[in-house]
């Protein structure tokens, strides 16, 4: 019976989505209209979700 345990977990792990950012966001207009903001850094609760297209400048948004 744990073995059924274990592969359930497995299979959670393996089908689960990658934590990486969307790379298709690459320019001001498709950041905000995924709701998120252009900023230098992405500091406190928000996250990368891409980049503004200008060097140095990402894609934020507020974790959910």
């Amino acid at each position: 019976m744990r073995i059924h345990y274990l592969l359930f977990a497995f299979l959670l792990v393996l089908l689960l989505p990658p934590a990486a950012f969307s790379q298709s966001i690459r320019n001001p207009f498709s950041c905000f209209w995924n709701k998120g903001i252009c900023w230098k850094t992405c500091s406190g609760r928000m996250q990368q979700i891409g980049s503004c297209g200008i060097p140095g400048v990402r894609c934020c948004r507020r974790r959910s």
